[in-house]
C-alpha cells in the first residue's frame, strides 16, 4: 500500500494547513464548493487545498491538492486580485513522487473576498479553521 488514499490526503493537507491569518498569500488554505466537504475524510469531494509550503516527504513544495490530483505549482502569475498557477498534475501521490505520468495545466484563482474564491470561474468557499483541526 504505497499510496494515501486522494481523500485522506487531502484532509492531512488540511489538518496541516495554518489559519488564513498565517497564509502568505490570501488565497492559500483549504476551500470547498459545498461546506459540507470540509470535514469529508475521504471520497470524492470538492476540497481543494492550496499550500505554497506543503510537506512533501519533508520538503516544502507548493501544491494544489485535490481528489486524485495533486498538482505541484510550477509558476505563479498575479494581476489584482487574479492569480494564474502553471501546475503539473499528478492522479497518483506516487507518480508526484518519481515525477512520472504528469499532465501540465493552468489554474485561475480569482479572489472574490478573503472567503470566497473562484477556481477557474467556479466559486468556492473557505473551510472555516475549526474544520482545519479535524484530522483524518
Amino acid at each position: 500500500m504505497g499510496r494515501m488514499g486522494s481523500g485522506t490526503a487531502a484532509l492531512f493537507a488540511l489538518a496541516l494547513l495554518p489559519s488564513s491569518a498565517g497564509a502568505a498569500e490570501p488565497y492559500e488554505g483549504a476551500w470547498v464548493t459545498n461546506l459540507q466537504d470540509c470535514g469529508d475524510d475521504d471520497g470524492l469531494t470538492s476540497l481543494t487545498v492550496i499550500d505554497f509550503k506543503f510537506d512533501f516527504d519533508g520538503k516544502p513544495v507548493p501544491m494544489v491538492d485535490r481528489y486524485e490530483n495533486h498538482c505541484r505549482i510550477e509558476k505563479k502569475t498575479s494581476v489584482g486580485n487574479d492569480t494564474t498557477l502553471s501546475v503539473t498534475c499528478f492522479e497518483f501521490q506516487d507518480d508526484l513522487r518519481r515525477n512520472i505520468n504528469g499532465e501540465k495545466a493552468t489554474l485561475k484563482l480569482s479572489l472574490a473576498s478573503k472567503d470566497m474564491l473562484k477556481i477557474d470561474g467556479k466559486p468556492y468557499l473557505r473551510c472555516p479553521a475549526k474544520g482545519a483541526k479535524k484530522k483524518p
